[in-house]
């Protein structure tokens, strides 16, 4: 019996499940909106780097990615948004750390957001599949606070860097503590996949070292049994009388009208911004609403991470950036005794200086003055402070009053800086200012409460939940008021999940639901 599964967006969740279908002998059809983007990486390799990750040729046109939005974060959305085949994942920094076993309890441990209604033991097999799938490098011998694992990383760690070592052991006399840090870059070759070279520009890197999702949605593709449609924007699920998903309606490439394909099971992998739009866009007449919508959830819940990143400065040259990846960090704070107050923070030791320095030599007159202006790199580095945030009425996805190239409404994000977030900034900057003073710092730069970034951590639009009253899917992903529909990825967060990256926990969970699709359709 054939057995269809049209999966809508590429990323990183979109081609993990691809990739666990079709090898499992299911038929599946990826539709990605954005355009093909080769892989390794090296052909694009050298524009992307020109052009700051944003070459036209392989980034989406403007007029299908934009995001409208309003409230406190003042970043472009659709610009930060990457939209091509494998999406987002073909520009990550490769953090791959594992949620804690609190992270998942917030509401009974710390009084604030909501539990999760699946526990850290559910999803720690998943967590050491993904480790394998991604390649990740990391040990815990050196991290007091890794939560508990039943099987060891598949490679091992990147040793920190001079700088990070030097950094580190300022910082242990203070009682703060900088370890190794788990990544998805291989440390030697793993899974058809070369040992990290150190190219040095490791957003785009070309070798594939740093784990990519197109790597496995090419092997999806080499089992016969994958499509993937790139340049192909699906604007609608499709439903039967019955309510229950049969396919999508997808704007084929370059063609001036939609097409229908059929499907067994549709599963929504887009980012949870516009996973919320879609399932938004999707109503018909028994979900008045938007598919998933009979409580009013698909939207809220929103939840970004708040990643301040600040400079500090030394007497001595502390030579950082002579690697491309940073190797050092901090879990002492994820969990501290404040939490519920504010939010847990991860403390990063991003290998890296003060980008003003490198323009302002980038604009100078002779070598001379190029040499002068480019010397206090050598006496500066980053210090970046990842934080949690919790979901609030403030914070939601919804429909936009503009509307895209083939007139359906965008995306609008609205997100408001609440009390919670404004005091877990303050605990972020009292750790950067212990930090800049027990590294020995002459002086440094901390950014005020609204100068965050996100990094595309967007969490929690489609959160899971046991009763249809409470989200949009259950546990595995399965839409609660819409059969045969399934909505996988960050945005079946319940809160942010915790200040570390959301990447890993969203590729175990694909897996997880990869699983449980096969078990529905028989596979």
């Amino acid at each position: 019996m054939s057995r269809r599964v049209a999966i809508v967006g590429s990323g990183m969740m979109g081609a993990t499940l691809a990739w666990a279908l079709a090898a499992r002998g299911v038929e599946v059809i990826v539709f990605e909106k954005g355009p093909d983007y080769p892989y390794p990486h090296a052909a694009p390799f050298a524009k992307a780097v020109l052009y700051d990750h944003a070459d036209p040729a392989y980034n989406l046109d403007p007029g299908l990615r934009r995001i409208t939005h309003s409230g406190d974060y003042g970043a472009d959305l659709g610009r930060e948004a990457v939209m091509r085949v494998g999406g987002s994942g073909t520009v990550w920094t490769a953090l791959a750390t594992r949620m804690t076993p609190g992270d998942f309890r917030v509401r009974t441990r710390c009084g604030f957001g909501d539990d999760w209604p699946i526990g850290y033991d559910d999803l720690e097999p998943w967590f050491g599949r993904a480790e394998t799938l991604l390649g990740v490098a990391g040990t815990d011998a050196d991290n007091p606070w890794a939560p508990p694992r039943s099987t060891p990383y598949p490679l091992p760690p990147f040793a920190l860097t001079p700088d990070d070592a030097w950094f580190a052991g300022r910082l242990a006399a203070a009682g703060l503590h900088v370890h190794t840090t788990p990544q998805a870059r291989a440390r030697r070759a793993w899974d058809g996949r070369p040992a990290c070279m150190n190219v040095g520009e490791c957003q785009a890197c070309p070798s594939g070292a740093r784990y990519s999702p197109t790597h496995h949605l090419l092997r999806a593709v080499a089992t016969g049994r994958c499509r993937v449609f790139a340049g192909a924007a699906v604007r609608r699920v499709l439903t039967d009388a019955a309510g229950r998903a049969t396919g999508v309606l997808v704007r084929a490439p370059g063609g001036a009208r939609d097409e229908e394909h059929p499907a067994d099971l549709v599963v929504v992998a887009a980012g949870a911004i516009e996973s919320a739009r879609l399932l938004l866009l999707s109503r018909d007449a028994r979900h008045p609403d938007g598919l998933g919508n009979a409580s009013g959830h698909v939207g809220r819940h929103l939840a970004f991470h708040h990643i301040w990143t600040g400079h500090v400065h030394f007497r001595e040259r502390v030579m950082a950036g002579q690697v491309g990846f940073w190797t050092g960090q901090s879990d002492q704070f994820c969990d501290p005794p404040g939490r519920g107050r504010h939010g847990g923070v991860k403390i990063e030791c991003p290998s890296r200086t003060w980008p003003g320095h490198r323009h302002a030599a980038g604009e100078a007159a002779s070598l001379e003055e190029a040499m002068a202006l480019f010397e206090p790199t050598t006496r500066c580095r980053q210090i970046g402070m990842h934080a949690e945030s919790t979901t609030s009425p403030g914070k939601f996805v919804t429909l936009s009053a503009e509307r895209d190239a083939f007139g359906d409404p965008l995306a609008h994000v609205h997100y408001a800086f609440d009390a919670f977030d404004a005091a877990t900034y303050e605990f972020a900057r009292s750790l950067f200012d212990r930090v800049a003073r027990a590294a020995g710092a002459v002086d440094g730069e901390f950014p005020g409460p609204g100068a965050f970034n996100v990094f595309a951590h967007y969490m929690g639009t489609h959160r899971m939940s046991v009763r249809p009253a409470d989200g949009v899917v259950d546990p595995c992903g399965r839409v609660h008021d819409t059969p045969r529909l399934w909505a996988v990825g960050l945005g079946m967060f319940v809160g942010s999940g915790g200040a570390v990256n959301p990447t890993l926990a969203g590729i175990a969970l694909a897996l997880r639901a990869a699983d449980a699709m096969a078990g529905d359709l028989g596979a």
